[in-house]
């Protein structure tokens, strides 16, 4: 190449006019017109005529002259330039072939038909083969090397354009096997016309490139990943303030601004969206609180603890990156606040703990002595190794547990011992069990057992997990849902007792209108007296569900009313999509069974039907009177032979499988999520059945919804007592009463239905009138009748301090609710008896005689 632009540059040189040759024709002819005014001016032949051509010839003599001189300038300057610009071309040449010896890419031209006429040597080296071999004839050969048809789609209609070509990557394997990536990027060559000639490209070698594009990207991934398995929140900012990284959990600590917490976003508009959702709550100025938290989160300061917007304590520490960012974690300290260890316990952070122990004693010791779990190992006779927190936990101090066997902490100790000894040989467990402490406190822990070895002998390691806040957090979350329930139910009481009222206030205001139809005011009485039984009955199987009866005893209780009553508590706690559906027999069926259980008892199996219809359907309760078969009595030999009152309550669920029916009755045992069930429901329902001497059994057949039927044997009906109305005192004869209610219209009917009776009553409003009027009577009551709930003084404080005025004295307690602890304490005295409200005449009556007789 330098040879031939050599003798092109002497030939250049060669056949160029120099500027004189260029300039003699105009110097001649100047010169002639200078001799011929010289020729003129010496003959003396001169006229005006003559002068003026001469001076004229002399002008164009001198300007052609000029001329000639300018333009062998010029020339001798373009020479000068061309003679430059071949120079400078051999040097671009030079140049470019030495980048190109000199360049790690290779380079290549192709004809017209795509087909290869020059391919660099560089190719070769890379890979160490012939690239035709790899490559083929021609461009459209590269098509196998291409992974994504897609990709080679596009590139294939650029070659068949004639169009240049990008970033073309295609995958080869060099002579050793070695899996390269090379990269091919084109520009097409075309002739003055514009006709395609072929193209002239470069290749790169980019595998490397990519090979560590994808491990950044795997990289970036697992980091990610990384970040959103840990339990602590995490977030990086950069030098700037804005956002790179955030985990989920960190989120989850924000609920307020979490849709703000994206790669991107400024901390200090983070700060302000805070503060504008109720992040701030100081009552200065709001940039000033955003200011003072810029400036620390630059400041890096010790960590500190807060309590964030999910309700839940963090402990918040700040670092700053080599690159002028900051990191934040956050780690939650809810359940660990009052403790001062600064090692959270997470259960990866305990898995390390346990990795450790087999690593060296030194680094398990320094680990699992910041804990925050119990860790102990036992090699089946005695506790030989306990860190900090299982002292704790258990209660002594950190050497009172090594050497001590373990069943000396736990109740029931021997046998959860004989349990936990089967860890050892592999099998891991997972048990919950009662500690006590020496100082006699009791705690729930969670033991996680797991094989171990201790001195080359197998034995346990126990992780211990104190779950009693926890257990009581879940009983407060337990009575909310219960007091939830109790809200739903209010609700169909309420309606309920609204219709009684109405009837109540509305047959009142018939016969007030009218007082002298006596025919119409007793059926008005009458229907008032209806209702008033009504609610009294509402009321009584309210304080059964709220198990504040004053006795748990059997009692003959009326089946078909008690079904039918419990409609009003089912319908806040139904579901809306569901129908409930009571069939009741017309003959009369009475079972001696507590009412309380019977109740709680069908609700627990209308409950379970609920829950088997997420979707609706219809819930039926039915009560039959039937006598079993003997394949019944077969089946249940322990069973008296006689009519039974079947109850059966019927969904139209999925059915209990085959493979549980026989485990329903199990207590514990459940098939609903955790926290959902407790597995004593049906439990209840069968103990229930077998206190009044009957049984219950599951009829349905699986996929065909449930049916559980509470067969309960027959008894008599009560004997009502008939005849004339029994008084309380003998004729002629009187009893002094002290009444003591703090409502008025009882006070008004107790009285009415006393004086009625022959008593002589005294009036008082609580328990400080009653001592007033006893005083002043000077004691010369044979009973008192007291209300137990009054204001100043109550009924059992009135009845202590009658006492010591006479201990004889009888006092009769009326009451609208009152558990049976309460009515134990009340009525263990002599000469004491409660009656619960509403209470009828005739059982106030019968009541205080009974207590006079004593």
């Amino acid at each position: 190449m330098d040879v031939a632009d050599d003798s092109g540059s002497a030939r250049n040189r060669i056949g160029a006019p120099s500027g004189l040759t260029a300039a003699l024709p105009s110097l001649l002819t100047g010169l002639a017109g200078v001799g011929a005014i010289a020729g003129l001016t010496a003959s003396g032949e001169t006229s005006g005529l003559a002068i003026g051509a001469l001076t004229v010839m002399t002008a164009l003599a001198a300007w052609g002259l000029r001329q000639s001189l300018t333009a062998s300038a010029a020339l001798r300057r373009a020479n000068d330039a061309l003679l430059n610009a071949a120079e400078d071309l051999r040097d671009s040449r030079r140049r470019a072939r030495d980048f190109t010896e000199a360049s790690t890419d290779w380079f290549w031209e192709t004809d017209a038909n795509h087909r290869y006429v020059f391919i660099s040597d560089r190719l070769g080296e890379i890979l160490n083969a012939d690239p035709r071999a790899l490559f083929g004839d021609t461009l459209l050969d590269l098509e196998p090397l291409v992974e994504d048809a897609h990709t080679w789609m596009e590139h294939r209609a650029d070659l068949v354009a004639g169009r240049p070509f990008q970033d073309l990557e295609i995958s080869v394997a060099d002579a050793d096997g070695r899996a390269l990536i090379l990269r091919l990027n084109a520009t097409a060559v075309r002739d003055p016309q514009g006709r395609f000639l072929g193209y002239r490209g470069c290749g790169i070698d980019c595998t490397a490139e990519t090979l560590a594009l994808v491990e950044a990207r795997f990289m970036q991934t697992v980091v990610h990943d990384a970040l959103d398995s840990i339990s602590e929140g995490f977030v990086l900012f950069n030098a700037d303030g804005q956002l790179l990284i955030c985990n989920e959990r960190y989120r989850q600590a924000y609920p307020n601004i979490a849709d703000l917490l994206t790669p991107g976003a400024s901390f200090a508009d983070i700060l302000r969206a805070a503060a504008e959702r109720g992040g701030y709550e100081g009552e200065g100025d709001v940039g000033a609180w955003v200011e003072q938290r810029l400036k620390r989160h630059l400041r890096h300061s010790a960590p500190v603890d807060g309590l964030l917007s999910d309700g839940r304590w963090y402990r918040i520490s700040e670092h700053a990156t080599g690159a002028g960012g900051v990191v934040k974690l956050l780690m939650d300290i809810t359940e660990l606040k009052k403790r001062e260890e600064e090692l959270a316990g997470q259960t990866n952070r305990l898995e390390i703990t346990v990795s450790a122990l087999r690593e060296s004693e030194r680094r398990y010791r320094q680990l699992v002595e910041l804990a925050p779990y119990g860790i102990v190992i036992w090699d089946r006779a005695a506790i030989r190794f306990a860190n900090t927190a299982a002292a704790s936990i258990l209660g002594v101090g950190s050497d009172g547990l090594e050497g001590a066997p373990l069943s000396r902490f736990l109740d029931n100790g021997p046998a959860l011992e004989a349990q936990l000894a089967a860890a050892a040989e592999g099998a891991g467990l997972r048990v919950e069990c009662e500690a006590v402490r020496p100082s006699g406190e009791s705690r729930f822990l969670e033991v996680r057992a797991s094989p171990a070895a201790y001195r080359r002998e197998p034995a346990v390691l126990l992780v211990l997990n104190d779950v009693t806040d926890h257990r009581r957090v879940e009983g407060e979350l337990q009575r909310a849902q219960k007091m939830e329930a109790v809200g739903r139910m209010a609700g169909g009481i309420a309606h309920e007792f609204n219709n009684m009222l109405t009837a109540i206030g509305g047959f009142a205001r018939l016969a007030e209108r009218n007082p002298g139809d006596a025919p119409r005011v007793l059926t008005c009485v009458q229907e008032i007296a209806k209702a008033s039984e009504r609610a009294a009955a509402l009321t009584s199987q309210l304080l059964d569900f709220s198990h504040r009866r004053v006795s748990e005893e059997r009692e003959i209780v009326a089946i078909a009313p008690l079904v039918r009553d419990l409609r009003v508590f089912l319908k806040p706690l139904i579901s809306a999509g569901i129908e409930v559906v009571i069939k009741l027999t017309d003959e009369p069926a009475h079972t001696l069974i507590n009412p309380v259980t019977l109740n709680q008892a069908l609700l627990n199996l209308a409950l379970n039907a609920r829950d088997a219809m997420p979707n609706g359907g219809a819930l039926t309760i039915a009560v039959t009177v039937e006598t079993p078969d003997h394949a019944f009595f077969a089946r249940h030999g322990g069973l008296a032979h006689g009519r039974y009152a079947v109850v059966r309550v019927a969904d139209q669920g999925t059915g209990v499988p085959d493979a549980i029916r026989d485990r329903i009755w199990e207590p514990f045992f459940t098939t609903k999520e955790p926290g959902k069930g407790t597995g004593l429901g049906l439990w209840m329902v069968y103990g229930a059945a077998q206190q009044a001497g009957g049984v219950v059994e599951l009829e349905s057949a699986p996929e065909q919804g449930s049916c559980f039927a509470v067969y309960l044997p027959i008894v008599a009906p009560p004997v009502v007592a008939s005849g004339p109305e029994t008084r309380l005192i003998a004729d002629g004869d009187s009893a002094s009463i002290l009444l003591v209610d703090d409502e008025a219209s009882v006070r008004a009917y107790l009285r009415l239905a006393l004086e009625e009776a022959g008593c002589v009553v005294t009036e008082a409003a609580d328990g400080v009138e009653a001592l007033e009027r006893y005083d002043e009577a000077g004691g010369l009551f044979d009973a008192v009748v007291s209300d137990l709930s009054m204001p100043r003084m109550n009924g059992p404080d009135l009845a202590r301090a009658l006492e010591e005025r006479n201990p004889g004295l009888r006092v009769l307690f009326l009451t609208g609710y009152a558990s049976k602890e309460t009515a134990a304490g009340l009525t263990a005295q002599a000469g004491r008896r409660i009656v619960m409200k509403p209470v009828p005449p005739e059982r106030l009556l019968q009541a205080l005689s009974d207590l006079l007789a004593d």
